[in-house]
């Protein structure tokens, strides 16, 4: 079967999330498609330029989370939706992946930085506004804030050394910053009905 560039920026995506950057080689990438390096060397020019397209194949499956989501449910149904994925999505992702990103390939990891904040900016507004109209958030809230506090929060447990010291995994700690957000952001109404959903996923 012939190689094609989606192919092996989606193969060599899966191993670079995997293993981390460094430690996978573009002989690894042919070796893992069963191809020539040869071969690989006729759809992007080097690692660089792989990488490069790596990235922006993570921004457009990030991106495609919320565009998935049925439009028929609410705004607690999407937030339960939102959550499963993205713990899934970060569970996946080897730790040395984005350090080696930092390091290493600065400019992809400044425009993988870039296009992760964007999305969850945009996905979190959007909801925020969503929830406000629908009942179930309060409506004092400051939006712009709330969000950029999120992102914060999700930029720290990407990076923080302490749950190892107290044996916890991140998923823990994700489920327990979610309920903590919805709680603070919900009217009476948002907490009974996020309550209820709970008990029925």
């Amino acid at each position: 079967m012939e190689l094609t560039l989606n192919k092996l920026v989606s193969k060599s995506l899966e191993l670079y999330l995997k293993y981390g950057i460094r430690s996978i080689t573009m002989d690894d990438v042919a070796r893992k498609l069963a191809v020539s390096k040869k071969t690989v060397y006729q759809l992007v020019k080097d690692k660089d330029d792989l990488l490069t397209k790596c990235i922006d194949l993570k921004f457009e499956e990030s991106n495609n989370i919320g565009c998935n989501i049925d439009d028929s449910l609410n705004v607690l149904e999407k937030y339960l939706y939102i959550h499963k994925n993205l713990s899934h999505i970060l569970l996946e992702l080897n730790p040395s992946f984005e350090y080696d990103l930092e390091k290493y390939y600065p400019k992809q990891y400044h425009t993988f930085k870039k296009n992760r904040r964007e999305i969850i900016y945009k996905m979190m507004k959007e909801d925020l506004q969503q929830g406000i109209q629908e009942g179930y958030f309060r409506a004092d809230i400051d939006i712009k804030k709330l969000t950029i506090l999120t992102i914060i929060k999700i930029e720290a447990l990407r990076t923080t050394d302490i749950l190892k010291e107290h044996n916890l995994s991140m998923i823990d700690i994700l489920n327990e910053l979610f309920s903590y957000h919805l709680h603070a952001i919900t009217t009476p109404l948002g907490t009974e009905a996020f309550k209820k959903l709970q008990t029925i996923q």
